[in-house]
């Protein structure tokens, strides 16, 4: 396979996704940050372009050009989700920590530079020191999204609370992962198999392109994703009612106390449950936990309390207490009231239908 010409080709669909957000109504703090991203990825397509046009040579110290780019990626990808969860990016003395794999290669640097015998060696730690943070970032984005819902844990049912902001998220999260073992592979493989670099660079190359695809896939079928310019931005995009004096802080700190009340209290599990009884529970008016729902989690209050349900039913199911109860059995252990909400529910929040759930988990 041609190389040069895969590269060119792989080029084309992120230099199109560029141009898009280059448009005057997409010029947002979230998606500048995703035009990073997407550059991260071109200059990858660059070196990858000389190296195998023969401009630059393995021995050369051109070579660890692509450490301190590459390290970069996963935290732009970080502070990405950050933009979009608050709008904006919060620093603190904690953020220094992200500084660290830079430290830590760039001292590795200069023992590069300074021999010749151990340059391989010192290429290889650098370069798993790199890889290692395309898994530990999407942990770290994953903890981000479940503190700004107050939600203990981890679990990829967090972007449940908006599937349409979210779902770039999602894929990236998942893609970084997935790169963490090509490029663990990639780095590690030529030490005992000889020969497979150019083979490794096809698949990285190739991987990336799917990452290209991926993205313009998400954006294509759910416009969303992409941040415009009047928008207010933070998740959902906060759209604030006319003559309302909801903030989004209010309606931030709103979503916390809510998400509080339902992960100790359970209320959703009483199939009773509506509007009125909810906004006792939380101390916040009907009106106001209507106006928060639709402004900022772009969802409506049975939603966001079925989403809660169908999670129980998932939870109830993989216990052994209940392996006998049927399917409407544990839908009304968790909280349902009718079969139909049940179904309609199951198959909005998780794309299958119970049985099919069951099935998989058999």
């Amino acid at each position: 396979m041609n190389i040069p010409y895969l590269i060119l080709f792989c080029s084309a669909q992120i230099i199109g996704l560029i141009l898009i957000l280059l448009r005057k109504k997409f010029r947002t703090l979230p998606n500048f940050i995703l035009k990073l991203i997407f550059i991260n990825i071109i200059f990858h397509y660059v070196y990858y372009y000389f190296f195998y046009k023969g401009f630059i040579a393995l021995d050369s110290n051109w070579p660890y050009s692509v450490v301190p780019i590459a390290t970069m990626a996963p935290m732009v990808v970080y502070y990405y989700v950050m933009s979009v969860l608050y709008g904006k990016l919060k620093f603190t003395k904690v953020s220094l920590l992200h500084l660290l794999p830079f430290a830590i290669n760039g001292v590795i640097f200069i023992l590069y530079l300074n021999t010749y015998s151990l340059k391989s060696t010192y290429l290889l730690i650098a370069k798993n020191i790199l890889v290692s943070l395309y898994l530990i970032y999407p942990f770290l984005i994953l903890k981000m999204i479940g503190n700004f819902y107050q939600i203990k844990g981890m679990s990829l049912s967090i972007f449940n609370y908006n599937k349409k902001r979210t779902s770039l998220i999602k894929l990236l999260c998942f893609m970084m992962s997935l790169h963490f073992v090509i490029l663990e592979i990639k780095t590690n493989l030529p030490l005992f198999v000889s020969g497979s670099e150019a083979t490794m660079d096809i698949i990285n190359l190739s991987f990336l392109m799917l990452l290209g695809y991926a993205i313009s896939y998400v954006i294509v079928s759910e416009p969303r994703t992409l941040h415009l310019s009047t928008e207010k931005i933070g998740l959902g995009g906060f759209k604030k009612y006319d003559k309302s004096k909801l903030t989004r802080e209010l309606a931030e700190k709103n979503v916390i106390k809510m998400n509080q009340l339902m992960e100790t209290e359970k209320p959703y599990l009483d199939p009773e449950l509506n509007l009125s009884s909810f906004s006792q529970q939380c101390n916040i008016s009907s009106h106001e936990i209507s106006e928060t729902m639709n402004g900022l989690m772009n969802q409506s209050f049975n939603d966001y309390i079925n989403n809660y349900r169908v999670e129980e039913f998932k939870r109830l199911s993989k216990l052994e207490a209940y392996k006998n109860y049927t399917i409407l059995a544990l839908a009304f252990e968790a909280g349902f009231k009718s079969k139909a909400t049940f179904n309609a529910a199951f198959k909005k929040f998780t794309n299958k239908t119970p049985s099919q759930f069951l099935k998989e988990l058999e």
